[in-house]
Order: C-alpha cells, then structure tokens, then sequence
C-alpha cells in the first residue's frame, strides 16, 4: 500500500487500484510519501487491504 500526496489530500492505493489512477498521478503529479505492508491499512478507492489476514 502507498500513500500518495495529492492535490486533494493524502491517500492510500492498494497495487491493484494504482492503474485506475495511473493517468491522473502523472497529470497531477502525486507523490509517494512512503509504502506500507500493514494489515490494518485499507484502500481509499476499493477499501480492501493490501494484506489478507489468514484465519
């Protein structure tokens, strides 16, 4: 999971959303702060995690 600087605030994107977005982040310029392999962590487009928790 990355979170993105962008114009409109910080934002998580999970690698499976990344391309859906992939013409706006070049357009706007968003920045990755940093990535995160957290279990906790969901998705601000498609709410999922990055990582799946085994039962």
């Amino acid at each position: 999971m990355k979170l993105w600087v962008t114009p409109e605030g910080d934002r998580w994107l999970c690698d499976e959303c990344q391309p859906e977005f992939a013409e706006q982040i070049e357009k706007e310029e968003w920045r990755v702060a940093f990535e995160e392999l957290d279990q906790t962590l969901r998705c601000s487009h498609c709410n999922h995690p990055d990582v799946d928790i085994p039962d």
